[in-house]
């Protein structure tokens, strides 16, 4: 016991004097442990770095998973890697009685003040047998959209002595927290949320001895439901009686209607085409039937009266052709017959209104003067000489 109260006055003469001489930003600037957990009777080994303007003490404190104090310690941090060392047997009967609870530990390493120095955690089972895992850290909650939030977390520093095997999800939508998925990795996609709502979520880390305690609760809130825009006019769904939208039969009955609507146009333009066709063709075979009224004689009339109940539409340049070719036959033989300009062919100008010139024509005449009568009568037919000048020369053609 004597010697214990003069090795705690010793590191308080140490504390004292480190802290009226070293300077304030003296630091451990790391510190770890060889691994996080520990079986009773194993060595604790912790190592870590100072800055090389610090002094060589290093001091440290361990707490239990109480915190409450169990040991203070001193290392030597070497003067060229600026490194140091300090190591705990858990088996020795001192020891053992200062680590007999089962849980997280933790210890500060530091030279002139605690605040400054490092502190790392490490799990001690004085049976060996596995505890719970530390709890994750680090969780972040982002919102996605108007029905998602992601999340996101950081592995427990402490396994408790055995692997994590996965993690438990909590979320909070008002009604407290309930487990909504157990996943392998470190994020999840909740999804089929209410838009502009907020949820808080924690996350366990699990492993064969049980639960972690959970994350700290992190809150999130899902974005607002996207608005839409509507171009133009819109008559919104009609609900009917049974709850169902009536849109989709509005919409049938539009298209309906429409068709309708097109076939009566439709059936519209038809009708008046076929009215057009109608008087264009009885327009045309009446043309083509006085065409042949007054070609031919009385006694073809029926036949005209029978062509006129066809279609011409498809003859009528046909028969104007024909007609065209008849008239020039008509002609060649005309000329070939030497009748064009045969004196002896008397014209039957339907001009000649004067009965006294029909009679003329039955009278014997010597040739000279029929070819003279013949010549005035030509002039007369063109409109060279008149009825009266007619008369008069062909009294004094006789005559002489």
């Amino acid at each position: 016991m004597t010697i214990q109260l003069h090795r705690l006055f010793v590191i308080l003469s140490i504390l004292l004097l480190s802290s009226i001489f070293l300077p304030a930003y003296a630091e451990v600037t790391s510190l770890k442990t060889n691994t996080p957990f520990y079986k009773g009777g194993n060595k604790i080994y912790f190592s870590g770095t100072t800055l090389n303007t610090d002094q060589q003490a290093v001091t440290m404190v361990i707490y239990n998973p109480n915190n409450e104090f169990v040991l203070l310690l001193t290392g030597i941090s070497d003067s060229s890697t600026h490194t140091f060392q300090i190591i705990i047997d858990t088996s020795s009967q001192e020891n053992q009685q200062k680590f007999s609870l089962k849980g997280i530990y933790n210890a500060t390493a530091f030279i002139a003040y605690k605040t400054a120095g490092k502190t790392v955690n490490f799990i001690f089972s004085p049976d060996g047998s596995p505890m719970l895992p530390s709890q994750p850290t680090n969780l972040m909650t982002t919102p996605i959209s108007s029905t998602e939030i992601d999340l996101s977390w950081i592995i427990p520093s402490l396994n408790g002595g055995s692997t994590i095997n996965g993690y438990k999800i909590e979320r909070n939508d008002g009604s407290g927290f309930n487990v909504i998925q157990n996943t392998q990795t470190t994020t999840y996609q909740d999804t089929g949320l209410t838009p502009s709502k907020q949820y808080s979520y924690r996350v366990s880390a699990m492993t064969s001895a049980g639960t972690s305690n959970p994350s700290d609760v992190m809150s999130a809130t899902t974005l607002s439901a996207p608005t839409q825009t509507n171009s133009g006019s819109h008559v919104p769904p009609v609900q009917n009686n049974t709850g169902a939208s009536s849109q989709t039969t509005n919409d049938n009955q539009s298209i309906d209607q429409l068709i309708k609507q097109r076939i009566e146009n439709a059936k519209r333009l038809q009708q008046l085409l076929q009215s057009k066709l109608k008087q264009i063709s009885l327009n045309e075979n009446m043309g083509v039937g006085d065409l042949i009224g007054n070609t031919f004689s009385a006694q073809t009339q029926n036949l005209g009266n029978i062509l006129q109940s066809f279609n011409f539409n498809n003859l009528l340049y046909p028969l104007m052709i024909l007609a065209g070719v008849g008239v020039i036959v008509a002609v060649i033989i005309v000329k070939k017959n030497g009748l064009w300009f045969n004196p002896s062919f008397k014209s039957t100008d339907r001009h000649h209104t004067s009965d006294s010139m029909e009679s003329e024509k039955q009278d014997d005449v010597p040739v000279e003067e029929d070819y003279s009568l013949m010549i005035l009568k030509n002039r007369l037919a063109k409109g060279e000489i008149t009825i009266e000048e007619y008369n008069r020369l062909k009294d004094a053609l006789r005559e002489s």
